[in-house]
């Protein structure tokens, strides 16, 4: 056995120790931060928690940079055609013209491509789930057994790669630990909602059809509910700062594409709101708008990396994420139970493993500050 094997071992061995004797629960345990690195080929991983930190390289032979990269084309393909997403795409091939050699797996995929039967991504997904999950997650298993959370803090060039995704012991992380991800070490501390909380919730009648927004407006009725067809520039600028904002709509270079504004990073977090949902495709790798959010100290983030599904799924996700809030869950515990809860209804109804995760993994919880 070497050496990395047995400090694995005699790990396993004190973290379960303190599991059986401790008084304290799971439930209770603490963080367990992976701060992830990314220098050419190779990732380096520092894992840190109250029961040991440790470090590992995982070179560019073992090819899991690749194994990321074919993870989010499985991942954010589509089998039908999704305007919008043509929409979104020609968004980001503008906006990060200057740093696509960061993203080198963004393509301009053909409506061809995107029919790719969804048996080939369900034969192909599983096993680049399982592979990476092994290369980047199995060192630090004893850790992930007894973490209350994971967060990953990540490099902005690392921000695209589903880590939570991957599988722990053939079960993809995000169904079994609340997973956020932060740009810097977060505080011990996260956002927790009340029942008195104020918030501001745009409705689009386009991108929320299912009118998921009324129901969360519902759960906090001290909110502002604005129509996203009717808002004008001087309604934004007289609002008064507000807990949380929830705005479904299109993304467009500029911002949030609104019919009569555009709105943007700065407008939102004008508001000083301790929480942000977007329900806006692939807005959780907007850098623009990740940027703003953390400079000005809004506390969470959330918002999809790929494109999620217009209609009942995408409803259901905010419903069940706000609803969670709403019984005082924290914003990562919120989302996990969304996340299990829409993947458990998706296989139920014996859709295939591919289907179920492109329903409920897309949105993200950032915590910023």
């Amino acid at each position: 056995m070497d050496l990395f094997a047995c400090r694995r071992f005699f790990l396993l061995v004190a973290t379960s120790l303190f599991v059986f004797l401790s008084p304290i629960s799971f439930a209770t345990a603490t963080d367990l931060l992976l701060f992830v690195t990314k220098q050419g080929d190779t990732i380096t991983v520092r894992a840190v928690s109250p029961f040991d930190t440790l470090e590992y390289t995982i070179d560019s032979e073992a090819g899991l940079i690749d194994k990321l990269e074919q993870i989010y084309d499985r991942i954010e393909r589509r089998p039908e055609k999704t305007g919008t997403l043509d929409k979104v795409g020609a968004f980001f091939d503008q906006q990060y013209r200057s740093v696509r050699e960061a993203i080198p797996f963004w393509k301009e995929n053909s409506e061809e491509d995107r029919a790719t039967d969804e048996s080939t991504d369900q034969d192909a997904l599983t096993p680049l789930l399982a592979a990476a999950g092994n290369l980047l997650l199995t060192p630090v298993a004893p850790l992930l057994a007894i973490s209350s959370r994971v967060g990953f803090v990540v490099d902005e060039e690392c921000l695209y790669y589903p880590f939570d995704a991957l599988h722990v012991d053939g079960v993809p992380l995000f169904l079994k630990k609340p997973v956020f991800y932060a740009l810097t070490e977060p505080s011990p501390t996260s956002v927790k909602a009340s029942i008195g909380w104020r918030g501001l919730v745009v409705a689009n009648a386009e991108t929320d059809p299912q009118k998921g927004i009324d129901t969360v407006y519902g759960c906090f009725p001290e909110s502002l509910r604005l129509d996203a067809d009717t808002v004008r520039p001087e309604t934004m600028v007289a609002l008064q700062p507000v807990d949380f904002i929830l705005v479904s709509a299109d993304g467009g270079i500029d911002g949030l594409q609104l019919k009569h504004l555009v709105l943007k990073p700065n407008t939102l977090s004008a508001l000083a709101p301790k929480l942000v949902y977007l329900d806006c495709n692939l807005y959780g790798i907007n850098l623009n708008f990740i940027r703003q959010f953390h400079k000005s100290g809004v506390g969470v983030y959330v918002a999809p990396i790929f494109s999620r599904l217009n209609g009942s799924v995408s409803a259901q996700t905010m419903i069940r994420f706000f609803r969670a809030l709403k019984n005082g869950d924290r914003p990562a515990q919120a989302l996990l139970l969304a996340r299990k809860t829409l993947y458990d209804s998706q296989r139920l109804d014996n859709e295939n493993e591919v289907t179920a995760l492109r329903s409920a993994f897309p949105f993200r919880v950032y915590q910023l500050n």
